[in-house]
Order: structure tokens, then C-alpha cells, then sequence
């Protein structure tokens, strides 16, 4: 009975980091698209806004690592046509089951680019 046991809270678990990962790949993706048309521009609302996301995904916002970064074609400043990058990294759920080993302690990182499309104010890398 108990290797039954083991193996369905195995795949509760495991079903709940990958729902985290397809999630945070979700979140990564419509941060990048909101940093191509330059909302928010300054960091502090962009991180509070993911973090919001993650934290109606897997209640862990407040600890989400959340960067953000440009890849410029015409130096010093962002211009259409420069890629932004946005990484996401936060914890999964965690059931806590003793006997089931978790993936990289249940860390979920992603990550996703996008093309600057339009630039209102010039936005902040977030580090």
C-alpha cells in the first residue's frame, strides 16, 4: 500500500511544479510583452506586478526574483527595435512530503524575450 501512496502524492507534486512552471513561463512571457510597449517603466511597479501574478499562482509572490533587462542597438538609451528580457524566478508549491525528493527545491525560473515595440518613458533595468 505504501508505494501506492508514494507514487499518487508523487504526482501531485510533480503535477503541481510543472502547473508552476507552465504558469511562470505565462507570467515571463506577459512581462516581457508589457516591457516591449514600456509598462511600467519604472521597476518598482514593474516587480509588484508580477509578484502579484505569482503570488495568484502559487502564493509566493513576495519572494519572486524578478529582472529585467535591454539589449540596446543605439546606446545609452531603449529604442524600438531592442530586445527586452524578463526572468522570473520563484518557488512552486510544496506539499512537504518527507519520502517524495522535489525538483531544485522547487524552484521555477523562466524566462522570455521580447522586441521593443514603442517606448513612452524611457524604462529602468531591473537587476
Amino acid at each position: 500500500m505504501l508505494p501506492v501512496l508514494m507514487l499518487v502524492f508523487g504526482l501531485i507534486q510533480y503535477g503541481l511544479y510543472f502547473w508552476a512552471m507552465q504558469g511562470g513561463s505565462d507570467i515571463a512571457r506577459s512581462a516581457a510583452r508589457l516591457a516591449a510597449v514600456g509598462k511600467p517603466a519604472d521597476c518598482a511597479a514593474f516587480r509588484a506586478d508580477i509578484r502579484s501574478q505569482v503570488n495568484d499562482l502559487t502564493g509566493s509572490g513576495s519572494t519572486a526574483t524578478v529582472t529585467r533587462s535591454y539589449v540596446r542597438t543605439k546606446p545609452p538609451a531603449v529604442s524600438i527595435g531592442d530586445t527586452v528580457t524578463v526572468q522570473v524566478s520563484f518557488k512552486s508549491v510544496d506539499l512537504h512530503f518527507p519520502f517524495v525528493p522535489f525538483i531544485k527545491d522547487g524552484t521555477v525560473t523562466a524566462k522570455a524575450k521580447a522586441r521593443v515595440d514603442f517606448v513612452p518613458a524611457p524604462p529602468e533595468t531591473c537587476g
